[in-house]
């Protein structure tokens, strides 16, 4: 199935923008927790901490940009939540021949027996049937209840961003500070439905969007990284 209508052609075009997006924002969250862990394995180099303190500072607010784009609905802009909320406002255009489009009909034999593509764009039908409602108006319930999970576990981190982080309020409310759970706890969030909605898009396949390094970006860490006189 070749894919016609603008609006899903502008749906899976965002979805890619969102994978990258997420996949951003779990590397940076990746990479600091490593760096964490390195420097606490090795107490000779805590003090002074300006450099441990700009690199907390540094991957907060990257972070948090990232989650704030994610989340985000505004006109023109590209946003995890912007896609659930005109998917459900646009429900009938995933039908499920849109969904099985990268699932083979497959064959049977002469006895009856379906071949591996068979078995699996069956499965896509029980998936689509199960997992989303079947689409129409179900698949908006099923909407409803993502977005509502979303909000739940993202709304005081949106706040904390839009009250201190992206400008800063006068008085208490550009004033408050996060704590590191809660925003750890969007990051789960946003990742569980990105991949989600990743699939029902047809980009699917994926139980975590954190890479797999083919190196190790660790090693810069066993170089030396002042010169001395003597190393010249």
């Amino acid at each position: 199935m070749k894919v016609k209508d603008q609006k899903l052609l502008k749906w899976l075009r965002w979805v890619d923008e969102i994978h990258e997006e997420t996949q951003r924002l779990l590397i940076k969250t990746y990479l600091y927790d490593r760096y964490v862990e390195i420097v606490k394995a090795n107490d000779s180099i805590w003090n002074p901490d300006d450099f441990h303190q700009w690199a907390m500072h540094n991957y907060f607010d990257s972070a948090l940009i990232c989650i704030r784009r994610l989340l985000k609905v505004q006109k023109d802009s590209i946003s995890l939540r912007g896609l659930l909320v005109e998917i459900s406002e646009n429900p009938t255009l995933i039908t499920k021949e849109f969904y099985l489009r990268e699932y083979p009909r497959g064959s049977v034999d002469s006895d009856g027996i379906p071949d591996a593509k068979a078995w699996t764009h069956a499965l896509g039908e029980d998936t689509f049937d199960d997992k989303w409602a079947g689409g129409g108006s179900n698949l908006v319930e099923v909407i409803q209840t993502d977005l509502n999970e979303l909000d739940k576990n993202t709304k005081i981190v949106e706040d904390f961003i839009d009250n201190t982080l992206a400008h800063r309020n006068k008085g208490q409310k550009g004033k408050q500070s996060i704590k590191t759970e809660l925003a750890r706890q969007s990051i789960k969030t946003i990742e569980k439905i990105a991949i989600k909605y990743l699939e029902l898009m047809g980009k699917g396949g994926y139980t975590e969007l954190t890479p797999v390094w083919q190196y190790d970006p660790e090693v810069i860490f066993t170089k030396k990284w002042i010169k001395g006189d003597s190393d010249h």
